[in-house]
């Protein structure tokens, strides 16, 4: 991992946690201590966390709104090529449903007209994007609110879902570990991206270059459940040279 991918993800672990100890980022990322040190020093100096004895805090921010919509600009060229792609495999007469995550929300932007296509998702803000747009059929799946992604997790499937099956499922990452695992600090999440694949027929996964070869606690999924990986073209040789070997269809933006 390129040292400004580790710095990134130091900047969305803190969004989603508050505060972190220097420790755990070391063995998070899998780098030393001192590393992880210099990483913080050079992130408070751009004023972007808070520095402290042993670890940092996150910035306060103005509202969760706020921090998704710093989410939105990073990497924001990335995320669009990403979406227009990712937008094109959503045709008529289907059931789709979409994830939570700025990259998903830029594909529910460049979606193209459609008609008859049921669209479920746990992104508050996806769902008050699409609810008015003609040929659709909207549906917010509930759960509890998770102010950080603007969305609901879920907990019971089968109570929330209703046995619902989908057509495509369009889902994002917080990041894909070395084992080629979708991974996660929340198990919460985690768990309500397993349940969101689980439900679809064909699984679609847009990350982009940043998200790869991180780790993180909890596993949502396993990239060989993936039917469509679609990122772009920062991610390294290495990387794509397993993808290769993985037997899932990748596509580049």
């Amino acid at each position: 991992m390129l040292a400004e991918q580790r710095r990134q993800q130091i900047l969305i672990e803190l969004q989603r946690v508050g505060q972190i100890r220097t420790n755990q980022l070391s063995e998070l990322f899998e780098v030393s201590e001192v590393t992880i040190r210099a990483d913080l020093e050079l992130l408070a100096s751009k004023k972007l966390l808070i520095k402290t004895h042993g670890g940092a805090i996150a910035l306060p921010a103005a509202s969760p709104a706020a921090a998704f919509e710093e989410r939105m600009q990073r990497n924001f060229d990335a995320k669009r090529r990403i979406a227009h792609l990712a937008a094109k495999q959503i045709i008529d007469n289907q059931s789709i449903v979409f994830d939570s995550g700025s990259t998903l929300l830029q594909v529910a932007m460049q979606m193209p007209p459609v008609n008859n296509v049921v669209v479920a998702t746990t992104a508050m803000n996806i769902a008050q994007h699409l609810m008015y747009r003609p040929g659709l059929d909207v549906h917010m799946i509930g759960g509890r609110v998770f102010p950080s992604t603007v969305s609901t997790l879920i907990a019971d499937s089968d109570k929330v879902l209703g046995g619902l099956v989908a057509h495509q499922a369009f889902v994002s990452a917080h990041a894909i570990d070395q084992s080629f695992d979708v991974v996660d600090v929340s198990e919460d999440v985690a768990r309500t991206k397993r349940n969101l694949v689980r439900m679809a027929r064909r699984v679609v996964l847009v990350a982009d270059s940043s998200k790869w070869d991180i780790g993180a606690s909890s596993k949502a999924f396993s990239l060989s459940r993936v039917d469509l990986i679609i990122t772009d073209s920062g991610l390294p040789h290495s990387i794509r040279h397993r993808l290769d070997k993985l037997g899932v269809e990748v596509r580049y933006a």
